[in-house]
């Protein structure tokens, strides 16, 4: 029994790296690529939504008609009910954080090709406007 414990002590020691962690390291720099790639791809996207989204748009919310006048980053907000009264409200667009505010309002707004989606912070499909050039 001493002789085997020394000849395990006379072995040479030779450091290696463990299979675990040479994996490890080949996914740490395959998830760095990824996160680059998705990085490039959230600029791409917030890029889009900074295109130019002038025009007018118009489109229904609860009966009420609405036209949306855009200019640059600001614009009109005209809500017609079905009586005829008349509401225009003043609109900014942040196009970084895809918010508008409309009046008081703070909404999320997604431009696409030939029109504006509008909903609110909380994304209930139900409060979803679709404006359209």
């Amino acid at each position: 029994m001493v002789s085997l414990s020394l000849l395990v002590a006379c072995l040479p020691i030779t450091k290696s790296t463990p299979l675990s962690q040479a994996s490890t390291s080949s996914e740490a720099s395959t998830s760095q690529v990824s996160e680059i790639s998705a990085s490039s791809s959230t600029t791409s996207a917030k890029t889009d939504t900074t295109t130019n989204i002038d025009g007018t748009y118009k489109g229904q919310d609860e009966g009420d008609s609405i036209t949306l006048v855009v200019t640059g980053n600001t614009g009109t907000w005209t809500e017609v009910e079905a009586d005829g009264d008349q509401e225009v409200k003043k609109v900014t667009f942040e196009s970084e954080n895809q918010r508008v505010f409309i009046g008081d309002d703070i909404k999320i707004y997604v431009a696409e090709e030939n029109q504006i989606i509008i909903d609110d912070m909380d994304r209930d499909v139900s409060d979803r406007i679709v404006l359209k050039k």
